[in-house]
């Protein structure tokens, strides 16, 4: 039955019953038209679950975000198509004045708020760029927008835009190591490092104008920076799926929702969510991980000492990991009185239960959003954890055998083609850290310092991973079966390094297959070399260890544009 049904036929009903229907339906279709305004206004305001960020489905026809009010700031792009590849702060020796919102080319962007371009075009070091004025709490303000195309600048110099306008597409122009953006926010106008921190900028002021007088009040709008699609800290997909996995565990077994929360909040300090093995505990690195680290013989995510808390085998399994940590947080008498950070730091030993305070806000949302996890596992996944969880690593619900690399990515094959091993060797080091000097043919190492430079700047001597020489003479050697050592530098001609190493084959750029060797420089002389992983959407893809502060990762090969480029292949 509908609200307003038509009216009769006038062949089926008398006169008086036409005037009937005109008279209820007259003033219901006015109240209709009424009301429309409010209904769309409190569609618009209703409970804001993104805390003010814009989502997928808040996108017009033109591609532009609907549901913010004039006036109002938003983060420049949607919720779930970016993750936080580089923050504010000093990188690389120097200060990155913005924030990196990584994304696929072309994934939208928009303004940050009201205002005028004052440049779109090409500039230095950005590819392309766009600048925007606004007068925020009547001061001036720029924001910029920077690593596009030309095709993905959308606007000119003197448009008129307005907050979650549609505006550009992600590119990677000019400085960039693969796809993003890069934001920033620049009280008065824009100068080289005279930028502040986007996200406290704009929680500050991130409440939309007062509505009108006819209309609701909207909530203030805070404006957080998420992440992942999940929202969920900054967290991604395997660091989600192990949080996930923590929950789903706990309550198979009974403990508590404080005890899980407990659980998380360990986990995020010890590990920030991450599967580690330690390069102190050489087994370790047989089994799956997230990364590597170097805390005497602790590994997992929760950072349990081999020969204290188990084997290395049983403790490099995560659901192994899970259960022995909620077994031995319920024998610890009272902990459901304790704070968090005090149950955390009993069942750690921690010295410092203080460290774990600030951990405990995203705990409790991750246990929020997965609490009901454990009626997912299967009757084989509850008998195992029954046993201690050795047979199974659950995953998101399923599981995977232990024992596995990189999980759907590349599987090294013993005799099996020689690029294809070059590429399946080191992607199963992808995540992992990098750092300047660490790598050899067994696997990451420690970094060494880099007297006084980038690498020196980022910790890179504390750190254990690889650096771009190290992840290619790892992944060679492995290749040829242990035949073939590279040395540990790229190439020049005052020192030959892998560039000139005669086992290798010069190969014509247009020539190129993957699990070659690219190096980077000029004039024969390099100073980077990562590995072709081959063509994904009609662009060239390199497998590297970029440089310090980031991680081994597949990158768009058109970042290292304008360099000159040698291919070398091996095997």
């Amino acid at each position: 039955m509908t609200l307003l049904a038509a009216p009769p036929s006038p062949d089926s009903e008398s006169s008086s019953k036409k005037w009937w229907w005109i008279l209820i339906s007259v003033p219901i279709v006015c109240m209709v038209v009424l009301m429309a305004p409010i209904l769309v206004i409190l569609s618009l305001t209703g409970e804001d679950t993104t805390c003010g960020q814009p989502t997928g489905t808040d996108i017009r026809a033109d591609g532009s975000l609907v549901g913010l009010k004039p006036g109002s700031l938003a983060v420049p792009m949607a919720e779930g198509t970016y993750t936080i590849s580089s923050p504010f702060g000093m990188r690389e020796g120097g200060m990155h004045d913005g924030q990196d919102y990584a994304a696929p080319l072309d994934t939208p962007f928009y303004a940050a708020g009201d205002g005028e371009v004052v440049v779109a075009g090409p500039a230095s070091g950005y590819g392309h760029w766009i600048r925007i004025r606004h007068t925020i709490d009547g001061q001036t303000v720029e924001s910029l927008y920077g690593h596009m195309t030309a095709a993905g600048v959308l606007v000119k110099a003197g448009d008129k835009v307005t907050a979650g306008q549609l505006i550009g597409k992600v590119g990677s122009e000019g400085q960039s190591s693969g796809p993003h953006l890069h934001f920033g926010i620049y009280p008065g106008q824009w100068s080289m490092g005279g930028g502040v921190d986007p996200v406290p900028w704009l929680k500050q002021r991130g409440t939309a104008s007062p509505a009108a007088a006819s209309a609701p009040t909207q909530p203030d709008a805070e404006l957080v920076a998420k992440s992942t699609p999940a929202g969920t800290g900054g967290l991604n997909a395997s660091q989600t799926a192990l949080a996930k996995q923590a929950v789903a565990i706990g309550e198979s077994m009974g403990v508590p929702d404080q005890g899980i929360v407990v659980a998380l909040a360990t986990m995020s300090q010890e590990s920030t969510y991450r599967m580690l093995a330690s390069s102190n505990v050489p087994e370790s690195l047989q089994y799956p991980h997230d990364g590597v680290g170097s805390d005497h013989l602790s590994v997992n995510q929760y950072q349990q000492q081999v020969g204290i808390w188990g084997t290395a085998e049983e403790l490099m399994n995560p659901v192994t990991a899970n259960v022995k940590f909620f077994d031995a947080l319920l024998k610890v008498s009272g902990w459901q009185s304790m704070p968090v950070t005090v149950a955390a730091q009993t069942v750690q030993g921690s010295a410092h239960p203080e460290a774990y305070a600030d951990d405990e806000t995203l705990a409790r949302q991750l246990a929020s959003q997965f609490k009901g996890s454990g009626k997912d596992l299967t009757p084989q996944e509850l008998a195992d954890i029954v046993k201690g969880g050795a047979a199974t690593t659950i995953i998101d619900g399923g599981a995977c055998a232990p024992g596995t690399s990189n999980p759907g990515g590349p599987q090294f094959k013993p005799g099996g083609p020689f690029g294809a091993n070059v590429i399946a060797a080191a992607s199963q080091w992808i995540g992992t850290t990098y750092a300047w000097g660490g790598g050899d043919q067994n696997g990451p190492t420690k970094g060494i310092s880099d007297g006084g430079g980038a690498g020196d700047a980022n910790g890179d001597s504390n750190k254990v991973g690889f650096d771009c020489s190290g992840l290619a003479l790892y992944a060679v050697y492995q290749a040829s079966g242990g035949q073939i050592l590279l040395p540990h530098f790229t190439g020049s001609h005052s020192n030959p390094g892998q560039l000139y190493d005669s086992r290798g084959q010069d190969i014509p750029f247009d020539q190129k297959r993957p699990g070659d060797l690219i190096y980077f420089g000029a004039g024969g002389d390099t100073h980077h070399v990562g590995i072709f992983y081959g063509t994904e959407n009609g662009q060239d893809m390199l497998l590297n260890a970029p440089e310090s502060g980031k991680s081994v990762s597949i990158m768009p090969l058109s970042g290292w544009a304008g360099e000159e480029m040698y291919v070398k292949r091996f095997g």
